[in-house]
């Protein structure tokens, strides 16, 4: 029995060589193929590919709320999950021409630990040596006695020997609650990466429309923080949403980004603030305040972050209000799996 097989991708001269048991989306990235995914676990279906040729075992894992038996009967797979058991031909959109930031591990030290709202606590890493990535990409951490490894967006861009992460604490959660009690500056964290394609296209006309929630704010603000160190003049309107104002982080620096970027808007909505707090801002879910504020999204395109139910609620507004379905991009943060 073979256990190297080819994997042909439409487009694409050269084959991808995947071991067995190995997934095929795994074998394209440390290949270096600009692959359009971002969970790797079967919840996004970015991966999503037809099968043309060959056999393929498919573990489970797959969300049946964007992939189904439907697509399994019209000969489309989901990458991550799949790992060949034959050489096998695919038909798959490729994000780019370019190849993708080679995977590497690496040990970084703790540099700084801050809780900068009530559920948010911000870590920077420490690399070496600045890794290469794109603003929006995440990398996994592996830390001590903890399975599986957790998957955290870089907050800041490209270009330093220090990444920041953006943490929200759930109570019982075991990284989080590790991060909070335990994690010191000093300490290492393994990190592995980058993984993802979320992240500003190349369209630098086209206005950009971002919807964040929570901690889904931190791959924004490094999309964000790269697009002004290049002077882009590309417009961005942010909509954030989080629980409460203590829920809220970083707003001082959207504050800045406001004032110093032509180009650059922000607005904010909290859903469980209490009635007589004094909070005179937007109340109630992101995807109202995108309601409220947007009449016309002809032109544009979208970038979605946070958890699935807000997703899932913000893209059929963004259609309606005229933005094309390939033009929204989404990085959907689910809890993590044990």
């Amino acid at each position: 029995m073979k256990d190297r097989f080819a994997i042909k991708l439409t487009g694409r001269e050269e084959p991808v060589f995947a071991g067995a048991g190995d997934s095929i989306l795994d074998a394209c990235i440390a290949a270096g193929v600009p692959m359009p995914y971002n969970c790797r676990s079967g919840e996004c279906a970015e991966c999503r590919a037809r099968l043309l040729g060959g056999t393929v075992e498919e573990s489970p894992g797959a969300d049946p709320a964007v992939f189904t038996d439907a697509d399994r009967d019209q000969g489309r797979i989901l990458t991550c999950l799949c790992s060949p058991t034959s050489d096998v031909e695919l038909d798959i959109l490729l994000r780019d021409g370019t190849a993708a930031p080679r995977i590497e591990r690496v040990d970084a030290v703790v540099d700084r630990v801050e809780s900068v709202s009530g559920s948010v606590i911000q870590v920077t890493l420490a690399t070496g040596r600045p890794l290469s990535f794109r603003a929006g990409q995440y990398f996994e951490w592996g830390l001590p006695g903890i399975v599986p490894n957790r998957s955290f967006s870089a907050a800041n861009r490209p270009g330093s020997d220090r990444i920041e992460f953006d943490i929200r604490h759930y109570p019982g959660g075991k990284v989080s609650d590790y991060v909070r009690a335990t994690l010191r500056a000093g300490d290492k964290v393994e990190l592995i990466g980058p993984y993802g394609h979320f992240g500003f296209t190349g369209n630098e006309h086209r206005p950009a429309i971002c919807v964040a929630g929570g901690t889904g704010l931190a791959p924004i603000k490094a999309m964000v923080e790269d697009a002004a160190a290049a002077k882009s003049e590309r417009t961005i309107s942010l909509f954030y949403g989080a629980r409460t104002q203590d829920d809220l982080y970083d707003v001082d620096r959207l504050d800045r980004w406001a004032a110093e970027l032509p180009g650059f808007t922000y607005h904010l909505a909290l859903s469980d603030e209490p009635e007589k707090s004094g909070w005179n801002g937007a109340r109630g879910l992101v995807s109202d305040l995108v309601t409220d504020t947007l009449y016309d999204g002809f032109g544009a395109e979208a970038y979605l972050c946070g958890p699935p139910p807000m997703i899932d609620a913000v893209i059929p507004l963004l259609e309606d209000l005229g933005i094309e379905p390939r033009d929204i991009y989404a990085d959907r943060f689910s809890p993590a799996k044990g």
